[in-house]
C-alpha cells in the first residue's frame, strides 16, 4: 500500500512521529538536552547513640501523647521507679520521678532485683511486676496503671488477688493485651491464660487456673477468633497451639487445639508472640530461632535457627520491633547465652537474612558464663518520630542504658 492511500489523519501522525524521531536521532538543530551525572550516596553506618543511662536496670520505654515512659528495676539501695519526660527524647532529656503511689517496690533487701514492665495498653501506662510476699513488701502491687489524666499509678489488681486456707497471694502477669473490648494476661504463670470485660476490675479463666503455676509463663496473642499459646510447660517441653474462641473471646469455643503446622521445637521455651499488624504475618520468638508464619499463625517455619549444639550463638530472642514506615524491617534482640553476649540483628527482607550488630551494644566485649549477669536487649520500641530506640543491660541487674538506633547502609 503506498502512503497516497492512506488517510489523511494517518499521514500526520505517521509524519509527526518520523519527525520526533529524528529530533531524537540529533537530526534536529536543537542541541541535545545534557542528562546529570548520577548521585552519589554516601554510605551511612549503623551506629548506636547513647540518650540515657543509670546504674540501675532499665527494662521498657513506651510513648503516649507528647511524653516517654522508662522503668527502672528497684536495687541494693532504691526502690522501682518510672521516669517520664517530653518528646523527642534527646541525650540532653530531664527525666523525672512519676508517682507510683502503692505500686512501688522496695529496695532489694534479701531478695534479687526486680524490674517493673511498662506497657501502654489502649490509653493506659500498665505497670506490671513481680510480686513478692514478706513482711516488708506485704503492701506491693503487681499490677498498676496510669490513665492519661491521673498524675500516679494506681493498683489494678484487687481480682488478682488470692487465697486459700493456708496462704493468700497477688498473682503478677508478664504481658497484657487488648483484642476488641476485652484484656488478656498471663497473670500467675504457667499455662494460664485469663481475660477481663471491664477495663481489669475483675478476670476470668480462659486455659489453666487463677493460682500462680511454677512453669515459665505463657506467651499468647488473638488473631481473630483464634488464640496462639506458647511456652515451655512442663520443663523442657516447648510447644504453641492454637485454639477458637467463643464468640464473646471470653472463653474456648473448646478443648480440642486448631490444626497448625510447625518445625520440631526441643525445648526451645516461647519468648514471644507477635504479628506485623496489617499483614498476615506473625513471629514466634524462641530459644536459638524465630518462627515466621505467612498465614495469620496457621503455619510456621523458621527463619532464624541455630542448632542446641550451635558453635557460631544460641540467641534468646525476647525483644522484637517490627518498623511501622518501612514493611519488611525487623530488628530483634536479646542476649547470646552461648558466648554471654548481648544479641542485637536486623532484616530488611521480613526475616529471609539477618545482620548481626551485637558488636555495638554496651557490654560485648564482656563475656560472661553467668546468665543471671549477662548484658542483655530488653526492650525494643519505635517512638512517634519513627526513630528505634533501644533498652540495654550491661549487667541483668544494672548499667541500663537507653540508646537510639541508626540502620545505615553499612
Amino acid at each position: 500500500m503506498t502512503d497516497h492511500t492512506r488517510p489523511m489523519a494517518v499521514r500526520i501522525a505517521c509524519a509527526v512521529l518520523l519527525g520526533a524521531l529524528v529530533t531524537a536521532c540529533g537530526g534536529s538543530d536543537n542541541p541535545a538536552v545534557p542528562v546529570p551525572p548520577p548521585v552519589a550516596v554516601t554510605p551511612v553506618a549503623t551506629k548506636l547513640d547513647l540518650l540515657s543511662s543509670t546504674a540501675r536496670a532499665m527494662d521498657t520505654v513506651v510513648f503516649r501523647g507528647d511524653s516517654a515512659y522508662l522503668s527502672l528495676a528497684n536495687s541494693a539501695t532504691e526502690g522501682s521507679a518510672v521516669l517520664r519526660t517530653a518528646l523527642p527524647v534527646t541525650a540532653d532529656s530531664t527525666w523525672r520521678p512519676v508517682d507510683l503511689g502503692g505500686c512501688a517496690m522496695a529496695p532489694v533487701g534479701d531478695f534479687i532485683g526486680r524490674s517493673p514492665k511498662i506497657k501502654l495498653v489502649g490509653q493506659d501506662v500498665w505497670l506490671m511486676q513481680p510480686w513478692a510476699d514478706t513482711p516488708a513488701t506485704s503492701d506491693e502491687h503487681s499490677t498498676c496503671s496510669l490513665s492519661p489524666a491521673a498524675i500516679s499509678f494506681a493498683p489494678r489488681d484487687q481480682d488478682l488477688r488470692i487465697c486459700n486456707d493456708d496462704f493468700c497471694e497477688t498473682l503478677s502477669m508478664q504481658d497484657l493485651k487488648l483484642a476488641g473490648n476485652r484484656l488478656y494476661s498471663n497473670a500467675g504463670g504457667g499455662n494460664n491464660l485469663l481475660t477481663s470485660s471491664d477495663g481489669g476490675t475483675t478476670w476470668q479463666v480462659i486455659r489453666g487456673s487463677k493460682d500462680s503455676q511454677m512453669c515459665y509463663a505463657t506467651k499468647f496473642h488473638v488473631l481473630g477468633d483464634r488464640v496462639l499459646i506458647g511456652g515451655e510447660c512442663p520443663l523442657d517441653m516447648a510447644f504453641v497451639e492454637a485454639y477458637r474462641l467463643s464468640a464473646d473471646g471470653g472463653a474456648l469455643a473448646g478443648d480440642a487445639k486448631l490444626p497448625l503446622t510447625l518445625p520440631e521445637l526441643e525445648n526451645r521455651n516461647v519468648q514471644f508472640i507477635e504479628p506485623v499488624p496489617g499483614t498476615e504475618i506473625v513471629y514466634v520468638g524462641v530459644e536459638g530461632g524465630l518462627l515466621r508464619s505467612l498465614d495469620n499463625g496457621r503455619s510456621f517455619r523458621f527463619v532464624l535457627h541455630e542448632p542446641l549444639t550451635s558453635a557460631k550463638s544460641y540467641p534468646y530472642i525476647g525483644a522484637f520491633l517490627a518498623l511501622r514506615d518501612k514493611p519488611g524491617t525487623l530488628v530483634i534482640g536479646g542476649f547470646d547465652k552461648l558466648h554471654g553476649r548481648p544479641y542485637l540483628a536486623w532484616s530488611e527482607d521480613s526475616g529471609n537474612s539477618w545482620k548481626d550488630i551485637s558488636a555495638l551494644v554496651p557490654g560485648f566485649d564482656r563475656k560472661t558464663d553467668d546468665e543471671f549477669s549477662t548484658p542483655s536487649v530488653s526492650a525494643l520500641s519505635q517512638d512517634p518520630q519513627g526513630r528505634i530506640v533501644v533498652v540495654t543491660n550491661e549487667r541483668a541487674d544494672g548499667q541500663g542504658r537507653l540508646m537510639l538506633l541508626t540502620l545505615g547502609t553499612r
